[in-house]
């Protein structure tokens, strides 16, 4: 299988750029890794004291992890506070939105239970209206982004108390300029399939266009490419904005991702374009 065969593939991956571009490579891919975010912790002393008297009084009754790594940096602070609170935490629903909170809960020694696919906002929140009464008080772990006010609402609407920390928001890059010089190569056509491994990714990249005035000219030149998702969580946020999802990775990891798109994107390009064989 020729794979890639020589396209040109653009990725927004950050933590994992170096191995997104070999991998792209191993498929017969050209690369084009451009980093659209920094993850950017916040000061969390407020809301740790504020979660400390909550767990104190017995009136944290869920909490939705909605990634590892915020996961992570909120239970380290929490246990660097007090390691009572873990064992505390042991009596509390633990809801995880997939793999890798569920991960980040088991490095901790706390279980929970993880949503069913496609690990969405959505089903956090029909677990928390299914298993908590009206009047209890749910704590959601925010990730990158502010919790969807749609989700923030139903809940409310349910009769439960919410509340939500942002452990971390995702940033632009310290350097931006390989994310501007992507934008201005897919401008000119000078890409031809899109990896995407998370909305954050799709929410910067559209926002740092237009930043540059491009953005119409951006939108225009991606729905000439093949956009390769890495989950459902990633098609739906692209969606939202605007964007067409072509292909999705499924099991929902970065090797699959770059596979899928391999396989399938060639032959979808070619028939997007009106090209033949």
């Amino acid at each position: 299988m020729d794979w890639f065969g020589g396209l040109r593939v653009l990725s927004l991956e950050s933590r994992r750029s170096e191995e997104m571009a070999t991998l792209i490579g191993k498929y017969g891919g050209v690369a084009m890794v451009a980093p659209s975010m920094r993850e950017q912790k916040l000061d969390l002393s407020a809301h740790l004291t504020q979660f400390e008297a909550g767990l104190a009084a017995g009136d944290i009754h869920a909490v939705a992890c909605m990634t590892g790594v915020g996961s992570k940096l909120f239970l380290r602070d929490l246990a660097a506070l007090n390691p009572q609170h873990l064992e505390t935490l042991q009596r509390v629903p633990m809801v995880a939105r997939g793999t890798k909170p569920m991960q980040a809960l088991k490095t901790f020694g706390l279980t929970g239970v993880s949503v069913p696919k496609p690990c969405t906002w959505h089903e956090i929140q029909d677990h928390l209206i299914a298993t908590l009464a009206p009047g209890q008080h749910a704590v959601i772990l925010e990730y990158g982004d502010a919790t969807p006010p749609a989700m923030l609402h139903t809940l409310k609407h349910a009769g439960l108390r919410v509340t939500s920390i942002p452990v971390y928001r995702c940033a632009f890059p310290a350097d931006t300029a390989p994310l501007a010089h992507a934008i201005r190569e897919t401008v000119l056509g000078g890409q031809d399939i899109l990896l995407l491994s998370s909305g954050t990714q799709v929410l910067h990249l559209l926002k740092f266009a237009a930043r540059m005035n491009l953005e119409p000219e951006l939108r225009d030149a991606i729905r000439r490419m093949v956009v390769v998702s890495i989950g459902p969580a990633c098609s739906e946020s692209a969606a939202e904005l605007g964007l067409r999802i072509d292909l999705e990775a499924n099991p929902h990891k970065m090797g699959i991702l770059v596979r899928t798109a391999a396989e399938h994107g060639p032959a979808l390009l070619r028939g997007r374009l009106g090209k033949v064989g």
